[in-house]
Order: structure tokens, then C-alpha cells, then sequence
């Protein structure tokens, strides 16, 4: 009697191996990942206004640029845009 093996029961030599396919929707979707990933960092929002004494009493640009001037106790970064309508980006709570 000669034993045949069904369909289900070959194993292919190869078989557990990832094939070329699967390696690139692997890359794929670990640069979609990456992408997201970048947008999301780089798409950060201006930070709001502290909620502390000092900026609750906040009234105008002119208050901000008292201490976010250049020569000020807290200056703004050189990477800030320009322009001192303060309240359009950093809104108040």
C-alpha cells in the first residue's frame, strides 16, 4: 500500500520564509507610519496662554511684549513668526 499525502499536509521548503511581497507591504506601511508619524510632530499647535496670575489679567500684545520682547525675562525663540497679534494664536482658556 503506498501512503499519499493529502493537499493540506506538504510543508514547502520556503514556506515559512516573508516573501518579497509581504517584506514591501511591510515597508509600505511602515513608511505610511513614519509619514503620520511626521505630520503629526511637525503640525504642532502655538501653546495657549499659562493659566497663572500673570497672563490672566492678559489684556494685549503690549502686556506680552513687556516681558516676550527681545530684551525681556522671557524672550521669544528666534523660530517665532513675526508679527505681535499674540491672542490669534495663543488664545486665552
Amino acid at each position: 500500500m503506498v501512503h499519499r499525502a493529502g493537499p493540506y499536509t506538504r510543508r514547502d521548503p520556503e514556506g515559512d520564509r516573508v516573501s518579497r511581497k509581504q517584506l514591501m507591504i511591510l515597508a509600505a506601511m511602515g513608511a505610511m507610519a513614519a509619514f503620520i508619524a511626521w505630520l503629526a510632530w511637525s503640525s504642532r499647535q502655538p501653546p495657549m496662554l499659562p493659566d497663572d496670575d500673570t497672563h490672566r489679567t492678559f489684556l494685549g500684545a503690549r502686556e506680552c511684549l513687556s516681558c516676550h520682547c527681545p530684551e525681556g525675562p522671557v524672550p521669544r525663540s528666534r523660530q517665532h513668526p513675526l508679527g505681535d497679534d499674540c491672542v490669534r494664536c495663543h488664545g486665552s482658556r
